[in-house]
């Protein structure tokens, strides 16, 4: 192959909405088992706006990220939300992804709502249904999530790629 036969491939990606994501304060934390650990968080609300969604996330869903047992301070991200769109539409959303922490984040008492997100990796794989015609679209795009931790949450640009 030669880079010709590459060069239609670019990728691109087009913004399609910023969530914001607060998660409840009281949860199960952490589960650990012979398989690894998980830290256990459900979310208490939300809200997404951008150049093609806008509403806000519902409460009910959460996160089941498994723990690395590598050595290494990251997690694997098991997410699910159902989000509701200005104009009532529902959509369920599932992520998958990971986080990857630098090491002063690696205690359990760091604060990773304080660190620079360009020193660590969060990156997910949203994947959205709906019934409703008008986000039909959605159902048949691949999509990227870039995120950081806040206060109380994360925060998530998601992109549409191309």
């Amino acid at each position: 192959m030669n880079d010709d036969f590459f060069a239609p491939l670019a990728l691109r990606g087009e913004h399609v909405c910023d969530v914001m994501i607060r998660a409840q304060a009281e949860g199960p934390g952490r589960v650990d088992s012979p398989w690894g650990a998980m830290m256990i968080h459900y979310i208490a609300d939300g809200s997404f706006s951008g150049p093609r969604l806008a509403g806000r996330v519902l409460p009910g869903g959460g996160d089941w990220p498994a723990l690395s047992n590598d050595g290494r301070s990251s997690m694997r991200i098991d997410a699910r939300a159902v989000w509701e769109t200005h104009d009532g539409a529902r959509i369920f959303v599932r992520y998958e992804g990971y986080v990857v922490f630098p090491p002063p984040a690696e205690r359990r008492d760091a604060d990773v709502a304080s660190l620079d997100p360009a020193k660590y990796y969060l990156r997910t794989t949203p994947i959205f249904r709906t019934g409703d015609e008008r986000y039909r679209w959605l159902n048949e795009t691949v999509c990227v999530g870039v995120g950081r931790f806040a206060p109380g949450g994360l925060g998530y640009r998601i992109y549409a790629i191309g």
